[in-house]
This record gives C-alpha cells, sequence and structure tokens, in this order.
C-alpha cells in the first residue's frame, strides 16, 4: 500500500504535456486589449476585425465582440515556406481531410450554411471539432481541393488539403452561422 500510494504521489508530481487552445498565444475569451502586445504587421481592420500578416506570410485574422475575442482564423496564402499553421501540428497543403478525422476519430460537423462548395477553380469543404474544454471552443478545418483532380467519394478525403483553420467560440459561430448543423455518425469531441 506505501509503494502504491508512493508511485501515485511521484506521477502526480511529473509535468505532463498539454496543447494550449489558442493562436500566437491569444485564447477564445481572452482580453480584446492583448492584441495591443502582438507585433505582426496589421494588414487590415473591418468592424471588430482586425488582419494580422504573419512572420511566415500568412493571414491571421482576429474578430472580437464585447471586449473579447471570439473568432481567429489562420489562413495560408500558398507559400512553400509557410505550411505550418498558428495552431497544430498540421501542415496546410499536406495534411489531408482522411488525416484529420483520423486523429480525432469523428469526422465532426458541419453547419448547414458552411457546406462544400465550389470556386471556380476549388472544391472547399468546412469541417467542425467541438474542444472538449470548458470554455466551448470549436475547431475549423477548411480543407480544399483543385477542380482538375479527378477524385471519387471514397477518395475525396485523400485528396482535400488544409488550407484554413480557425478557432472560435461556438456560440459566436452559431450566431453568425446558424444553429442548424449535420453531426457525424461517430461524432465526440475532441481531446488534444
Amino acid at each position: 500500500m506505501k509503494i502504491i500510494l508512493t508511485m501515485i504521489c511521484f506521477l502526480a508530481l511529473i509535468p505532463y504535456k498539454t496543447i494550449d487552445i489558442s493562436m500566437f498565444g491569444l485564447k477564445i475569451g481572452s482580453n480584446q486589449k492583448l492584441l495591443a502586445n502582438i507585433k505582426l504587421k496589421v494588414d487590415a481592420k473591418e468592424g471588430n476585425m482586425i488582419k494580422f500578416k504573419t512572420d511566415n506570410g500568412n493571414d491571421f485574422s482576429i474578430t472580437c465582440q464585447q471586449g473579447k475575442i471570439v473568432y481567429m482564423e489562420n489562413d495560408w496564402l500558398q507559400g512553400a515556406n509557410a505550411r505550418q499553421p498558428l495552431f497544430s501540428d498540421f501542415q496546410f497543403g499536406q495534411t489531408t481531410l482522411r488525416n484529420i478525422r483520423k486523429k480525432f476519430g469523428t469526422n465532426g460537423f458541419v453547419y448547414n450554411s458552411r457546406r462544400t462548395f465550389t470556386t471556380d477553380k476549388d472544391l472547399i469543404q468546412f469541417n467542425c471539432f467541438e474542444f472538449d474544454s470548458p470554455n466551448n471552443e470549436i475547431l475549423v478545418v477548411i480543407t480544399k481541393v483543385p477542380l482538375t483532380i479527378n477524385v471519387t467519394e471514397e477518395s475525396i478525403a485523400d485528396n482535400l488539403k488544409l488550407d484554413a483553420i480557425i478557432i472560435a467560440d461556438k456560440f459566436y459561430c452559431d450566431k453568425e452561422w446558424g444553429k442548424d448543423k449535420a453531426y457525424d455518425k461517430n461524432y465526440k469531441k475532441i481531446k488534444l
């Protein structure tokens, strides 16, 4: 019994790695005043949104409401040396939707107003994952595949590649995108 108690005390003292649900040190719910500490070039300001240019040339947009951060988006601008997003170990232009599904064990959910759509060049898909955290954050991964690639229903997840990543307040997204969602049959909250 003494050995077990000693082991439990020892294990409790070992630090463990947690992944912070943040981008550039900012979290959902953080005070808007923290934006003054960001030493990146401001690329645009519009209403409650400010867009920065990251050191690797990608875009980093932040939206605030009532003095709090509610939405952060990191967009890949297609640079070969700019594949690392501000959140996760995924890689822009390389991590596939299948890789993401495998990591999280679910396809998450989609907002009915943000389903798959096409531009003149690409098929784009939004997939949302709710973090298992008390802060009501969701992760949105935006993947795309050029329309010139011949894909099938079976191969599309291997060809949709990460193009943008969002961390947002769930209630903010519900207000902006609507509450109607479609959930994967294997839906579950994600843990990091």
